[in-house]
């Protein structure tokens, strides 16, 4: 039977591992932001990326709510492109 102890340690050598694949892949995030929402866009919670990154989870959902305000901002700018070209 596992313990607690055994199960943080599995946790912890996995969430290492997660990262050294964000870091290598072949379109490896260089950044920590990217990070984040590579993480994010796996499905992972706020929580789980803040764990896996070394980071507060109001980090990470500081992280993702930027990236929100960016896709609205490229969106509202498409429709106002958009609106004079008989669409």
């Amino acid at each position: 039977m596992r313990t607690e102890a055994d199960w943080e340690g599995i946790t912890r050598r996995l969430d290492i591992m997660i990262m050294l694949a964000l870091e290598n892949g072949a379109d490896g995030a260089t950044s920590m932001t990217g990070k984040i929402q590579k993480l994010l866009g796996f499905g992972l919670t706020p929580s789980e990326v803040a764990r896996i990154v070394g980071k507060p989870a109001n980090y990470v959902t500081a992280v993702k709510a930027g990236n929100a305000s960016k896709k609205r901002a490229a969106a509202a700018k498409a429709g106002v492109e958009n609106e004079g070209k008989g669409e």
